[in-house]
């Protein structure tokens, strides 16, 4: 999200969205395979709206200014309504 547009629920709109749309298309689960560690606006954000860290992959991003970092697997089941 633009820093612009961030603190006003953009992200939440989008990822409430996502998965609506994932759920109203079959789906069972949603996964994001790659979220950098680093990243801790977007870890909230997928934690809050049910995502869990199902895995972690050290040193598997190169960061502009902190070198290499983590990257998470954030997994979410898809229970129907």
């Amino acid at each position: 999200v633009a820093p612009w547009f961030r603190g006003r629920g953009l992200g939440k709109h989008l990822g409430e969205h996502s998965i609506e749309e994932a759920r109203r298309s079959g789906y069972l689960a949603m996964q994001f395979n790659l979220v950098v560690s680093t990243n801790l606006a977007a870890i909230e954000l997928w934690q809050r709206l049910g995502f869990k860290i199902v895995a972690t992959i050290p040193r598997a991003f190169r960061h502009g200014t902190l070198g290499l970092v983590a990257t998470h697997i954030m997994h979410r089941e898809l229970e129907s309504k």
